[in-house]
């Protein structure tokens, strides 16, 4: 009976480990004020590497292998750090956060919106007009972008779905300062401060907030084949506080922290 038990103890620790992830949590962040709980947090205090100009930090947060990424401002930035990470890191998940704009008027400062999707609203076709006609934005169409799986097998995304195990972990974690909600997170080279446009954002792509990254680099994981939730904390709205508040980049990084402390 010894002998069995010791057998099955066995199997079953042999089938955990094959199950268990061999590569980080890859965690980003565009800016350093979006990374200093978690740079903190690494154990032993890691060195920072660079490819290229897109630097890398890589320790344990608890019993969590986590690589840490600063990937610079913007949908360049954002893709090349994700792709650049994945092929030489060889991530099993990747978590992008830090701050967001407000797109949906039923946000509040402080809420953190967990990515159900990320969704590009630059991404757009227009109708023909002749010269003199003006601009109408009420005829601008989203348009989806189409990504080859690592199958080679095309499929169209008018947004990316993020990762629903990370996002079932992420909602169990609470927010001190705001709610915890799932949304579209939306993603363009932009900083929108016009109401008007902002509304009509909201109503054309169904994004719930803005940033610069998120999306850029969700597309990037799906092409490669790796799991990926956006988590972004409202720093500004500007229907209600449209001053940006940096520090909601810290508060985000530490609501991460937690979130991979309860992995």
């Amino acid at each position: 009976m010894i002998q069995r038990r010791t057998f099955l103890t066995a199997l079953v620790s042999s089938a955990a480990a094959a199950a268990r992830p061999s590569g980080p949590l890859l965690v980003q962040g565009a800016v350093d004020g979006e990374l200093g709980p978690l740079l903190g947090a690494l154990r032993p205090r890691p060195r920072e590497s660079r490819i290229g100009g897109w630097s890398f930090w890589r320790g344990r947060i608890g019993p969590i292998d986590t690589l840490v990424s600063r990937t610079g401002v913007g949908p360049i930035n954002a893709a090349a750090a994700t792709a650049l990470a994945i092929r030489e890191f060889r991530p099993w998940a990747v978590i992008n956060q830090g701050t967001a704009g407000g797109h949906n008027r039923a946000l509040k400062l402080w809420d953190i919106v967990l990515g159900e999707q990320t969704t590009d609203y630059s991404a757009f076709e227009s109708p023909h007009g002749d010269a003199g006609s003006g601009v109408d934005t009420r005829a601008w169409k989203p348009k989806p972008h189409v990504i080859r799986a690592p199958s080679g097998e095309p499929a169209t995304y008018p947004s990316f779905p993020g990762d629903a195990e990370l996002l079932r972990a992420a909602e169990k974690i609470p927010n001190p300062r705001g709610r915890v909600l799932r949304g579209n997170i939306g993603s363009a080279f932009q900083y929108n401060r016009q109401l008007d446009h902002i509304d009509w954002l909201h109503r054309a792509y169904s994004t719930d907030t803005e940033d610069m990254e998120s999306a850029f680099s969700h597309g990037v994981a799906i092409g490669l084949g790796v799991r990926f939730l956006a988590i972004r904390m409202v720093s500004d709205t500007e229907w209600e506080h449209p001053v940006f508040e940096r520090i909601a980049g810290l508060y985000c990084a530490e609501f991460v922290l937690n979130l991979i402390r309860s992995l």
